[in-house]
């Protein structure tokens, strides 16, 4: 990936960070912690994929909200369009990433094995 497309994509996460969090005046998006993880725009500029992680346990909850960013990707172009520096605005295609939750959950697991260094360099000699 060329180094403006790569500009381009962390510039794309940084504004839409910034109007979500404080130029959507949704109480239902407002409520929530919601994070912009990634954006992948097309090498055109015509269409960028927005990861978009949500803090909530409801999944019923992280649906509807990415369901709200889709509803109001008109209003999030034209904060685009005022920020940004793009041959053309795209088209945003909002996808929920749980890759933070996933890590979390292999975290717990992990830490409920109980296994230390020691208990591994035992067992690893053991074997000799």
């Amino acid at each position: 990936m060329s180094n403006r497309m790569l500009r381009a994509d962390g510039e794309m996460v940084r504004v839409l960070s910034d109007i979500i969090s404080n130029k959507m005046r949704d109480p239902r998006i407002a409520s929530e912690i919601i994070t912009i993880t990634k954006a992948k725009t097309s090498s055109d500029f015509r269409h960028c994929k927005v990861g978009v992680s949500i803090l909530s346990s409801d999944e019923n909850k992280k649906k509807e909200i990415i369901k709200l960013l889709k509803k109001s990707s008109g209003f999030i172009k034209r904060e685009l369009a005022d920020n940004l520096d793009l041959p053309y605005i795209p088209e945003l295609v909002f996808e929920l990433d749980e890759n933070l939750e996933y890590s979390e959950k292999i975290n717990d697991i992990l830490e409920t094995l109980n296994i230390t260094r020691e208990d591994n360099f035992e067992t690893d000699n053991k074997e000799d």
